[in-house]
């Protein structure tokens, strides 16, 4: 009973006003990519700022010394593994 109350207490103190997003780019007009929609099929696709915050995070790609500075810091550690090709094109 008591995790619930302060789960419910974390909850009301914790901000939960909504994110206004940007509005999306429209989808092009023509399925077909052409000289005259090649700009509006770039911008459809391109990833705006939101979707590419993970490139702000310190990425190690060494894993002894991201183990010592975790430590130090009080931090915890992903490890991110996987086992193929990494488009999954095994």
């Amino acid at each position: 009973m008591l995790h619930l109350a302060l789960a419910l207490a974390a909850l009301a103190l914790d901000d939960v006003t909504p994110k206004v997003a940007a509005p999306a780019p429209a989808v092009p007009a023509s399925l077909e990519l052409g000289p005259d929609n090649a700009d509006a099929w770039a911008a459809f696709i391109r990833p705006d700022e939101d979707e590419r915050r993970f490139e702000q995070v310190g990425w190690r790609n060494a894993f002894w010394p991201a183990v010592q500075e975790a430590r130090a810091l009080g931090r915890p550690l992903l490890l991110w593994t996987m086992n193929g090709h990494p488009l999954g094109c095994t």
